[in-house]
């Protein structure tokens, strides 16, 4: 196959026609796709592209000709069209440009960018808040309620369903079952980080037998055979709801790696001063500010190489 790069115009069509014939399409339909397919090779290339995400990543969602209950007829088509489109154009730069490209988080129902905050209410009136850079699916059925958590965290409040269904939340590492209760989940690299607020949640890891009941006041991280030792509640473990990172004689390293979260670029800490500990509320709607308040209380300098590159370090005397 060619190594030219695919044109973005035919990339998008090759990913509306591939949508297109998921549902319900006519004879009329695929006789126009196979017209628009052979009337150029690129049309045929970027086709033969779609369908070789499609098996290779499940990139297209399985109801695509049918929305989810309490879900806009279009989103899963919208998400598809914009991942396809991206994918089809990546490809031919080679294989790192497309197996880079995170095509789950980038197709979810929900998102938030680095920075954002955003709440949803979904069709059983459950809230969900979620934190910078996260991305999560939404399933609603006859049996459940699902939310497929890829990358980030999330606050969910749950609320009483007329039809009963269990809500379930699942991460990378297995799957949480809350019982009437708020709690929060973080999926980190390669565990899960549960804390439960209200209520109760039960623990099941993917790849055993046992679970967990975690009640309010406690939290635990997981792994897909493993649970850790329960652990009392973090004061903070919610504070990023309100805009705010309480640091409780932190690591300079952590708090790094923590405010890093919440800008674009990278925020890294010298060795020099990564032990050193701070204490302190910072907000997270302006992490320069939060940045300067960090200069004003400890002797550190700000070294600002650009907007997207951020060193903490010891202030020169």
């Amino acid at each position: 196959m060619s190594a030219q790069p695919i044109d973005r115009r035919i990339a998008r069509q090759a990913a509306r026609w591939f949508v297109r014939l998921q549902g319900n399409a006519s004879p009329r339909d695929r006789e126009a796709c196979d017209h628009w397919r052979a009337s150029h090779a690129d049309h045929e290339r970027a086709w033969q592209l779609a369908v070789g995400f499609h098996a290779r990543f499940d990139a297209i969602p399985a109801d695509i000709g049918m929305p989810a209950l309490g879900r806009p007829a279009n989103l899963d088509r919208r998400h598809t069209l914009k991942l396809l489109t991206a994918l089809i154009i990546a490809a031919p730069l080679g294989t790192l440009a497309y197996q880079a490209l995170p095509w789950r988080e980038w197709s979810a129902d929900q998102r938030t960018v680095a920075g954002e905050r955003r709440e949803c209410v979904l069709p059983d009136g459950t809230r969900v808040m979620l934190n910078t850079a996260s991305a999560m699916d939404i399933r609603f059925d006859g049996q459940q309620r699902l939310l497929r958590l890829y990358a980030g965290e999330i606050l969910v409040s749950t609320a009483a369903d007329p039809l009963n269904r269990p809500l379930v939340v699942e991460t990378a590492e297995g799957r949480l079952r809350p019982v009437g209760t708020r709690f929060d989940v973080r999926q980190l690299d390669g565990k899960t980080r549960i804390a439960v607020l209200e209520g109760a949640v039960q623990v099941y890891p993917a790849h055993t037998k046992d679970f967990l009941r975690l009640e309010a006041g406690q939290q635990t991280e997981f792994s897909r055979a493993l649970i850790a030792p329960v652990a009392t509640l973090q004061r903070s473990s919610s504070d990023w709801a309100q805009g705010v990172l309480r640091a409780e004689k932190m690591r300079l390293a952590d708090f790094a790696l923590e405010l890093g979260r919440y800008r674009p670029g990278l925020l890294r800490c010298d060795p020099a001063v990564e032990d050193w500990q701070i204490s302190g509320t910072f907000q997270l709607q302006d992490t320069d500010l939060a940045l300067a308040a960090l200069a004003r209380t400890l002797p550190v300098d700000i070294h600002t190489r650009s907007r997207y590159w951020v060193t903490i370090a010891a202030r020169e005397s």
